[in-house]
């Protein structure tokens, strides 16, 4: 942890939702990997990171650059929804350890919540609803909702707004390089939950708080929690 201030005073907090809420980008590596790999291609976790936080038609333009304008983008992420839909069907998704006792514990201090994800606002949903989420945040915006993807702010200041929140009393927890940028550009402070993403120096710089974990996170506002209200 580092850069805290003594005391909180949020009365917002923006969750991220993959690596944040549901712990799926190990098991989306793996499948990038395989679908990838049917076409000819060697990609590696590596090439995931720099999709992390961003939009799917940035992610298309990340890799059309590593790969060359051969990648069949369009097909492997097409074999990519179909491999994870049916693993989630299978076998379900986990929640990030500690994260169902996060969002009990800020509902019990009467913060407003919202999930804003780069992920298309329809697969959002439905994987919220296959880790028992549904129902439990007033407000869910996916990557389709706003124009500009993180690292622009427009996702969260719209969540925001429909929770009738200034951005500066808003917290927004995350785990990438462009969801921190996101936040920060939105005016609001950010906490850094680390989980798959390789912490980097903007990470870092930029971050108000680096937590290893959730139960962290927890139990440091449980300490502050007379300053929340």
């Amino acid at each position: 942890m580092h850069n805290m201030d003594s005391q909180l005073d949020f009365t917002t907090c923006i969750f991220d939702f993959d690596g944040i809420l549901v712990e799926s980008e190990n098991l989306l590596v793996m499948i990038w990997e395989k679908a990838a790999r049917e076409y000819g291609f060697n990609f590696t976790e590596a090439d995931f990171y720099p999709g992390l936080g961003r939009s799917i038609d940035d992610y298309r333009k990340i890799l059309l650059a590593r790969f060359g304008e051969e990648f069949p983008f369009d097909a492997v992420y097409a074999r990519v929804q179909i491999y994870f839909k049916s693993r989630i069907q299978c076998e379900g998704l986990p929640l990030v350890e500690g994260a169902t006792e996060l969002r009990q514990y800020l509902e019990e201090m009467h913060i407003k919540m919202a999930v804003a994800s780069s992920t298309y606002r329809d697969e959002v949903l439905y994987r919220m609803q296959k880790t028992g989420l549904s129902g439990l945040f007033p407000v869910v915006l996916g990557g389709d909702d706003i124009q500009n993807a993180k690292p622009a702010p427009d996702i969260f200041l719209r969540a925001a707004e429909l929770l009738e929140s200034k951005p500066q009393d808003c917290l927004v927890l995350e785990d990438s390089e462009n969801g921190i940028l996101a936040a920060k550009n939105a005016g609001m402070r950010v906490f850094l939950v680390k989980n798959l993403s390789p912490v980097t120096a903007i990470m870092q710089e930029k971050a108000d708080a680096i937590f290893s974990s959730h139960h962290e996170l927890l139990q440091y506002l449980q300490m502050n929690g007379a300053a929340l209200s």
